[in-house]
């Protein structure tokens, strides 16, 4: 287990982003989160069935004498309505998808997921790896020993098949999902890459089966070859870095902690000039984009979408004019005579 002792797996690179969840640009809880819906950044939440779960990034975290590194946040699934009867078709999964650029360094070599996880509910848990195209999938199994109790796990990943449909450029590479509940039709065989569509096996507990159930995850790392120990890393060498690896799926004008949709100028964009009908800028991003975004515009007066604040005059509609990877261009249709300010705050979502 994890000590503050040297270990033998040390500078290890890790292939997730926001491992220990500490970076929240969309907000820190999610009430009733919907399926494939993002909450903390690169995590995403799918299911198919009756439950209902509130994410919110969690302060409940491994001590520092347990993992050796000085975790602050934790991804936290609390069931606030049960699915007592799990159908063939339904299922429960935190999910990253990791872009067909950095999975091509894992490509076809084995390698190490290692994660810390907290769980209402004992038993066996399934976590799994599915290619882009779904149709190769290797689920391993891991036994949650004792309830609401952090435990490490170190899973070991044969090589992924050559066959089969991967991306190794801006697509998904790699579909990394954590179940908490698995229907028999995505059920298979542990230890082993398999053909088709899998991510459990029928010892997977019914972890939605009762409610107010945690289920919490951090320190979460995918790592090349086969290791023992490995240390936990982010994937950028330092906070910074890591935002900006972020970023590159999801970025907003406001200030980091802020969520979007709040009343606030602060970080939001002022632009001035001679007045023209219609307004056209164009604006750069902090980080190059997977793709082009999906853009929303916010005011910072009310924080109502599609709408620009004008200086004096109120809202009024604002439309993406063109956006790129690097760039939102976008047009105020009307402004009144005299009117020389606007504000307005963004999203921009790249996200696989």
């Amino acid at each position: 287990m994890a000590s503050l002792t040297p270990r033998i797996d040390r500078l290890q690179k890790n292939y997730l982003i926001n491992g220990d969840m500490r970076i929240a640009q969309r907000g820190t809880s999610f009430a009733a989160i919907a399926n494939t819906a993002y909450s903390l950044d690169r995590w995403r939440y799918a299911k198919s069935g009756a439950m209902v779960h509130t994410v919110t990034q969690d302060t409940d975290v491994p001590t520092l004498a347990q993992a050796g590194y000085l975790f602050q946040n934790s991804y936290r699934a609390n069931l606030t309505t049960p699915d007592t009867s799990i159908a063939a078709g339904d299922y429960c999964l935190i999910q990253q998808f990791v872009e067909g650029y950095n999975w091509a360094h894992l490509a076809q070599k084995p390698v190490t997921l290692s994660f810390w996880v907290k769980a209402t509910l004992a038993g066996t848990y399934c976590v799994s790896i599915r290619s882009s195209g779904t149709d190769r999938s290797f689920v391993a199994q891991y036994t949650i020993d004792t309830t609401n109790t952090w435990e490490r796990k170190v899973i070991q990943i044969e090589a992924s098949p050559s066959s089969g449909t991967w991306n190794y450029t801006n697509g998904i590479g790699a579909n990394i999902s954590w179940a908490v509940a698995v229907g028999s039709t995505y059920h298979t065989t542990a230890g082993s890459w398999q053909s088709g569509d899998f991510f459990g096996t029928s010892s997977q507990v019914n972890g939605t089966n009762t409610g107010a159930t945690d289920f919490r995850l951090t320190g979460i790392m995918l790592s090349e070859g086969h290791l023992t120990d490995p240390e936990f890393s982010t994937f950028g060498k330092d906070f910074q870095a890591e935002t900006k690896a972020c970023q590159r799926y999801y970025e907003k004008s406001y200030d980091l902690t802020t969520n979007p949709g709040t009343v606030t100028a602060a970080g939001g964009w002022l632009f001035s000039g001679p007045v023209s009908a219609p307004r056209r800028i164009s604006t750069p991003m902090k980080v190059r984009k997977r793709v082009a975004p999906a853009v929303v515009f916010y005011s910072t007066a009310t924080g109502a979408t599609g709408v620009v604040n004008r200086d004096s005059s109120g809202d009024t509609a604002i439309n993406i004019n063109v956006s790129g990877e690097t760039h939102i261009g976008y047009e105020v249709s009307s402004f009144p005579a005299g009117e020389v300010r606007s504000y307005v705050q963004w999203t921009a979502d790249s996200e696989l």
